[in-house]
């Protein structure tokens, strides 16, 4: 988000401290306890002990800048997420990798990085300010661009057909932008107003989509052929802030509420219950992968140096 959106959300939280919108489709309440146990079909033995789902924890020490918002494991099973600090111009935007004690270093210098996917080639990261897309090696610490003037590009995900979608937030023409790696550009989908979070359905025919500021809510996009259908909300969040999204191996998918503090899961069928509560401007989330506890959600937090750890249950999909 740019400068005026977080001015925006930062308000927004405020008011949001006297109430909470689990959404609409669904009702609120813990999503249940044990991770060790889980629910459905998931392999739940795979789950950590240490935690229980829906329970939060701080994991590791603070990010150096004064907030963080992208958030990713790549297929080795690193973790990286972006940090930046808006008020100050001569401090650079990071992309960190975070250790399996919590401790975290600079692996890159990036101007404006918000979302971030990974790839075999890199960690692509949409820059916000700069409008456009990077491919980042964190073993080097070099990035190359791939596509420019993006609008407000805020999320990235890499398409099963071999393209990037990146979403554009901005209100009244913000949409989903297809981009190639020759770094053609063209709007893959404008029927998701303010668009945010972004993941693909376990088969591929449905891309979930959080929209932030206008129409607040979950929505979803059927596929066919790479090409996007008409959009469809399925769940209001209408004064929680959606941010990032994440879908676990029985396809549930999980939405960071920025302004109430919240975690939601939205089963398959549309039924939104809160998972997670009392945290701070939660951003964006992954499952862990690797030697991280597959059953638990890490989280960035728009508004601190934190990053959480949060016990879903269920497992992850697998990179």
């Amino acid at each position: 988000m740019n400068k005026c959106a977080m001015l925006l959300l930062a308000v927004l939280a405020a008011l949001a401290g006297c109430s909470s919108d689990s959404g609409s489709a669904g009702s609120g309440g813990s999503a249940g306890a044990g991770g060790a146990g889980g629910e459905g079909g998931g392999d739940a033995s795979a789950c950590a002990s240490d935690i229980e789902s829906g329970e939060v924890l701080v994991f590791g020490d603070p990010t150096p800048l004064v907030r963080s918002e992208g958030v990713v494991f790549d297929a080795d099973g690193s973790l990286y997420v972006s940090a930046q600090d808006p008020g100050d111009d001569e401090v650079p935007d990071q992309l960190l990798e975070v250790m399996l004690d919590g401790s975290n270093q600079m692996v890159a210098e990036a101007p404006s990085i918000l979302g971030l996917e990974s790839d075999p080639m890199g960690i692509l990261g949409a820059g916000i300010e700069t409008a456009n897309l990077l491919l980042i090696d964190p073993s080097d610490g070099s990035n190359e661009e791939i596509a420019s003037e993006l609008g407000d590009p805020n999320f990235v995900v890499t398409t099963p057909w071999g393209t990037i979608l990146v979403s554009d937030d901005r209100p009244d023409v913000g949409a989903i932008l297809e981009v190639t790696w020759e770094g053609e550009v063209s709007t893959w989908s404008d029927g998701v107003p303010t668009p945010n979070g972004m993941v693909f359905s376990l088969d591929g025919s449905t891309l979930y989509v959080a929209a932030t500021f206008e129409e607040a809510g979950l929505w979803s996009i059927p596929v066919t052929d790479g090409t996007a259908g008409t959009a469809e909300k399925i769940v209001a969040y209408d004064t929680s802030a959606p941010d990032g999204i994440a879908i676990d191996s029985e396809g549930n998918v999980y939405v960071a509420l920025n302004t109430a503090g919240q975690i939601a899961k939205v089963d398959p069928e549309g039924n939104s219950t809160v998972l997670a509560v009392d945290m701070i401007g939660p951003a964006s989330l992954a499952f862990g992968q690797g030697d991280f506890d597959p059953c638990s959600l890490y989280v960035t937090s728009l508004f601190t140096k934190n990053l959480y750890r949060v016990g879903a249950g269920i497992p992850g999909v697998e990179k």
